[in-house]
């Protein structure tokens, strides 16, 4: 192999070692975005269900002064 083919090889394996670096990347983004997604969802439920214990304490202590 002639010097000219090592460095294209060297190159081709750098550049091939960067492109599985981006795509681990991007999936590791989307696995963090989704996590993040389910985060919110799950606080958005919180925040209704705290919403609605508050009601019905409401009206549990409405019933009682009645």
């Amino acid at each position: 192999m002639s010097q000219e083919e090592e460095v294209v090889q060297a190159v081709e394996e750098v550049v091939e070692a960067a492109a599985e670096e981006v795509v681990e990347e991007a999936v590791e983004a989307e696995e963090a975005e989704a996590v993040e997604e389910e985060v919110e969802a799950a606080a958005e439920e919180a925040a209704v269900a705290e919403e609605e214990s508050a009601a019905a304490a409401d009206e549990a202590s409405e019933g009682e002064t009645d």
